[in-house]
C-alpha cells in the first residue's frame, strides 16, 4: 500500500464565500523529487547535512506561477552528539501573468525562509521565518506576509509492533454524507491524523489573495488509503467580511497494477467546500452502498483531478518522483485554487510525498 503523508492537504481549498466574476480555475504543474536522505545513509539514518530536494513549477489558473526549491533536511536524534533539528527552506519565484497573454510573466517577488521540524515531527511555521515578499510595480503596492501556525504530522516512522497496537486502540471515528438522498457512512479504525493548529498561510501573491487560517485533521485511512477531512475549517476575511468554511471529501490513492514494475500510481482528488450534512429525510431511505461514500456529485463546489506519479524504486523504495499535477476547480473561485496551491507549496509538498 502506497503511502503518502499529507498535511494535504497536501494537501484543501477556500469556501465559496469569498466574492469573485467566476472564472476557470485550475492548478497545473509538476514537481521534481530527489530523496538523497534515502540513498546517502549512515547506518540506517541519512548522513547529517543531506537533503531531499523538491523543484516546482505550478500555474494556478492563469494568475500566477510558483518556480523555485525546496529543500526538506530532516531531524536526525543521535544516540552520541548532538542531533540534526530538520527544516524545510523555500526558495520559490512568484511570477504574475498577464490576464491579456498569459505567454507573459513578471517576477513580483519570492515565497522564501525556512521552518523548524522538530522530534516529533510538528511543522514549527509560528518558529521560523516563511513568507512571501512582494515588490511594488506600478498601481500594486509591496507587501510581506508570514506563515505561522502549527502542523502536527505523523510521528516519526514506527513499524515495530506496539504502532500496530496503537492503532487497533484508537477510538473509531465515523465519516457520512448524503448521496442521491441516501446517507452513506465508513468507519475508519486504523488511522493517522495530520493536524493544524491556527496554520496562517501568507496572503498574495496579488493583494486579492487574503490570508487563510486552517484548523482541524485530516485523517489518513490505512485500509482504504485515503484522507478524509475532520473538521477541517478556512478562516479568512475578504471584502471587510469574516468567513468561515468547512472542507470534506477525500483524496484517494490508487496504484497501477504494475506500480513495482513500472513505479505509477496517482492521487485522485475530490475536496468539497460547505457541503450540506445529511438531511433528516436521508436517514430513512436506508443505506447505500460504501463505494458510494466515494462518488463525485457536481452540485457543491469541489476540486477534482489527479496527481499522477512515476516513480524511481530501489528495492522497494522511492528514490525519485515525477509528479504531474492535474487539478479543476469546479465552482471555485481563482481565491479558492489559489489557497489550495499555497497549501501544497507551503506546508504540503514534503508530508504529502512521504511514504
Amino acid at each position: 500500500m502506497k503511502f503518502r503523508y499529507l498535511m494535504a492537504l497536501s494537501c484543501l481549498v477556500l469556501g465559496s464565500a469569498i466574492a469573485q466574476t467566476p472564472a476557470p480555475t485550475f492548478i497545473k504543474g509538476e514537481v521534481l523529487i530527489k530523496f538523497d536522505t534515502r540513498t546517502q545513509l549512515d547506518g540506517d539514518d541519512p548522513k547529517k547535512g543531506v537533503t531531499d530536494k523538491y523543484k516546482i513549477k505550478v500555474n494556478v489558473s492563469d494568475s500566477v506561477v510558483f518556480d523555485g526549491t525546496i529543500e526538506c533536511l530532516p531531524y536526525i536524534k543521535q544516540t552520541l552528539g548532538s542531533n540534526q533539528v530538520g527544516a524545510l527552506i523555500h526558495n520559490i519565484d512568484c511570477l504574475v501573468l498577464n490576464p491579456k497573454n498569459p505567454a507573459q510573466s513578471r517576477n513580483i517577488g519570492r515565497l522564501y525562509g525556512t521552518i523548524p521540524i522538530d522530534e516529533k515531527n510538528v511543522y514549527r511555521f509560528q518558529d521560523g521565518n516563511l513568507k512571501i515578499g512582494i515588490f511594488g510595480a506600478g498601481t500594486a503596492n509591496g507587501f510581506e506576509s508570514k506563515v505561522t501556525g502549527l502542523a502536527l504530522g505523523k510521528p516519526p516512522a514506527d513499524t515495530s509492533p506496539a504502532f500496530w497496537n496503537r492503532l487497533k486502540d484508537q477510538a473509531k471515528i465515523t465519516f457520512g454524507r448524503e448521496v442521491a438522498g441516501k446517507t452513506v457512512t465508513i468507519t475508519v479504525t486504523k488511522y493517522d491524523k495530520m493536524e493544524f493548529q491556527a496554520h496562517t498561510l501568507s496572503a498574495g501573491p496579488v493583494q486579492i489573495y487574503p490570508e487563510v487560517t486552517l484548523n482541524g485533521a485530516m485523517v489518513y485511512d490505512y485500509d482504504r488509503s485515503a484522507w478524509h477531512f475532520q473538521n477541517v475549517t478556512a478562516g479568512y476575511v475578504a471584502d471587510a467580511k469574516r468567513s468561515l468554511d468547512t472542507l470534506t471529501g477525500n483524496i484517494r490513492w490508487v496504484e497501477s497494477p504494475q506500480r513495482k514494475l513500472n513505479g505509477e500510481g496517482e492521487y485522485q482528488f475530490d475536496i468539497r467546500v460547505n457541503e450540506p450534512p445529511p438531511s433528516e429525510a436521508s436517514v430513512f431511505n436506508g443505506p447505500a452502498d460504501e463505494s458510494a461514500f466515494f462518488s463525485e456529485s457536481a452540485a457543491v463546489p469541489s476540486l477534482r483531478g489527479t496527481m499522477k506519479y512515476k516513480d524511481t524504486m530501489v528495492n522497494g523504495q522511492v528514490t525519485a518522483s515525477v509528479i504531474t499535477i492535474d487539478l479543476k476547480g469546479e465552482q471555485l473561485t481563482k481565491q479558492q485554487a489559489m489557497y489550495f496551491a499555497k497549501m501544497l507549496l507551503m506546508s504540503c509538498v514534503v508530508p504529502l510525498n512521504a511514504e
